[in-house]
C-alpha cells in the first residue's frame, strides 16, 4: 500500500532507506516496508536532504547510506545491497559515490 506525502508533511530521515524517480513524482521506501508517494521529483527532495545521508547512485535513486550493507561487483556492474536485500545498480557515472560510502 502506498501512502502519499502532502507538502506539509514531513518524514524522519532515518527512516528512509531510499527515494525512487517515478516520472514527476518520488517514492520513498521506508525501512518498515511502507512507501510513500510524494508530488516533488527527485531533484527537488535531493536539494532538501541532509547531505551526510544520503546519496545519490543513479539516475532514478538516492539511498541512506546507513541502510548499505554491501558493495557488490558482477557482470562488469557496481550494485550495492541494501540491508533488506535489494541490489541497486550504481551507474557508470556514479562511480565515485562509492567511495562515499566507505567514510
Amino acid at each position: 500500500m502506498n501512502y502519499y506525502l502532502k507538502r506539509n508533511d514531513s518524514i524522519e530521515t532515518e527512516k528512509v532507506m531510499l527515494l525512487e524517480a517515478l516520472e514527476n513524482y518520488t517514492l520513498f521506501h521506508l525501512n518498515d516496508g511502507r512507501k510513500i508517494i510524494s508530488s516533488l521529483t527527485l531533484k527537488r527532495h535531493q536539494e532538501k536532504l541532509e547531505i551526510e545521508f544520503f546519496v545519490r547512485v543513479n539516475r532514478s535513486t538516492i539511498i541512506n547510506k546507513n541502510f548499505v550493507k554491501q558493495v557488490l561487483f558482477k557482470d562488469h556492474t557496481n550494485f550495492i545491497r541494501l540491508k533488506n536485500g535489494k541490489e541497486i545498480k550504481v551507474s557508470r557515472r556514479r562511480q565515485d559515490t562509492l567511495s562515499q560510502l566507505a567514510s
